[in-house]
């Protein structure tokens, strides 16, 4: 049905649909506060449909690859899969101890990960809802992921400083990505999955290989500092172009 704004909480993730011809660059998801998740037009600037499964503060949510699907998650400690015409969520992945901070699909869209404050990261299987993974390591609660465009390779990062790279295939983690002091926030690989793009709160944007050598201190491409602007959102362009997003604080 139709709705307006979110209606008593912070607005927490916003997510454009730019990939998939289902989506057409023409919907945005975002995620409340108030415990909804709501599907807007961005030719209209109106709210289409509002998801009333969680009870508690959505985190976050992230369209499929390929449109149409969605997952969300948040401090009920559940991820949910949705289809865009279902008001009830299709799927329920039930399992983190704590509350699910962060979600992705795989690019094949037949897996989600999802990133929790209970330290860890789990993959799982969308046919099924069965969980495939458990990924640990790290020593804080997760806040980013990102798959690499190939999909052989998540990141993640958490309030630990820690960039961490998995093998999925082998569910080991294969790497560390060192240079961060803070959390971090954002993950975002370049287009041919060669770079990964990191930032904090602390004004700071990073970049590094991510073929592992034996010195990851190697690895680090560039640091690039806002002076007013903490960086919130990555995003690398076709023509890897790393643009950063954030609130300017004069």
């Amino acid at each position: 049905g139709l709705c307006g704004l979110h209606g008593t909480g912070v607005e927490r993730h916003a997510e454009e649909a730019s990939q998939g011809q289902d989506c057409s660059r023409t919907y945005l998801l975002s995620s409340s506060e108030d415990g909804t998740v709501r599907l807007w037009s961005l030719l209209t600037f109106t709210c289409l449909v509002g998801y009333k499964g969680h009870n508690y503060p959505v985190w976050d949510t992230q369209f499929s690859p390929y449109g149409y699907y969605f997952v969300s998650g948040g401090h009920d400690r559940v991820a949910r899969l949705w289809a865009t015409d279902h008001h009830q969520p299709l799927r329920m992945f039930a399992g983190h101890l704590a509350d699910v901070t962060c979600t992705r699909f795989h690019p094949n869209a037949n897996y989600v990960a999802t990133g929790s404050s209970d330290r860890t990261i789990r993959l799982w299987d969308v046919l099924n809802g069965n969980c495939a993974r458990i990924f640990t390591g790290h020593k804080g609660p997760i806040h980013a992921l990102a798959f690499s465009p190939n999909g052989k390779f998540l990141a993640s990062g958490a309030t630990d400083g820690r960039v961490l790279l998995w093998d999925i295939g082998h569910g080991l983690m294969v790497g560390e990505l060192k240079g961060h002091t803070d959390t971090i926030y954002s993950l975002r690989f370049s287009r041919d999955g060669e770079i990964l793009a990191s930032e904090t709160d602390d004004f700071t944007t990073a970049t590094g290989h991510i073929h592992l050598q034996d010195n990851s201190q190697e690895l680090l491409l560039g640091t690039y500092m806002t002076k007013s602007t903490p960086v919130i959102h990555l995003h690398f362009t076709r023509r890897n172009l790393l643009l950063a997003a954030g609130a300017y604080n004069p």
